[in-house]
């Protein structure tokens, strides 16, 4: 595979950046992002990296856990003290205006178990920080449930790496054009999609 990997354009750049000494701390900077005001995804960064440098998937995983658990506390303190200047303009970007005051009302209702059931849900968790905040639920109650929901999120993630890494390594290697194209437009429909929502 690393031969392949040598000779692919778009792979070898991608293999170099999973190999480059800052690509950990780039990986933790986006989990606490997206925790807390970034609409981008750890498993962005995390799959492509994990694909290509697999001994390294336990340190991975361990680092977006600990990135977006810590996050998820700016999310909080912008839903519980910030609401009004900065997360009503957030959620209000990001689409979720009309979904937020069920989730607010949720978290208020289920607490810890609708942060933990977040794993299993597309809604961002960023949005589920903020309500928590709004919903002034426990801190520590919080904070529990979000490294359990967090930890089952990324669990799966690496589940799927560890059981189809090498057959989708395979795959992208064998069609790395295609896959490279096809990236390409589903990341400029997403943003066109998010642009006129």
């Amino acid at each position: 595979m690393e031969a392949s990997i040598a000779r692919g354009g778009w792979l070898r750049h991608v293999a170099a950046w999973a190999h480059h000494r800052h690509s950990s701390w780039a990986l933790f900077a986006v989990a606490f992002a997206d925790s807390s005001f970034l609409p981008v995804p750890p498993d962005l960064l995390l799959v492509p990296m994990a694909l290509l440098r697999p001994e390294r998937l336990k340190s991975f995983l361990l680092i977006c856990l600990a990135g977006s658990s810590l996050g998820a506390i700016l999310g909080y303190i912008i839903g519980y003290a910030l609401w009004s200047t900065v997360g009503l303009p957030l959620v209000e970007l990001y689409g979720y205006t009309d979904q937020f005051a069920n989730y607010q009302t949720l978290v208020a209702q289920w607490g810890v178990w609708v942060i933990i059931a977040k794993a299993f849900t597309p809604v961002p968790f960023k949005i589920a920080a903020i309500a928590a905040g709004i919903a002034a639920m426990d801190p520590l109650a919080f904070m529990f449930a979000t490294v359990v929901g967090r930890a089952l999120h990324f669990a799966m993630v690496g589940a799927v790496l560890v059981l189809c890494g090498p057959k989708i390594m395979a795959f992208v290697a064998r069609y790395e054009r295609p896959f490279m194209l096809a990236s390409v437009v589903v990341l400029v429909l997403a943003v066109v999609a998010f642009h006129f929502h």
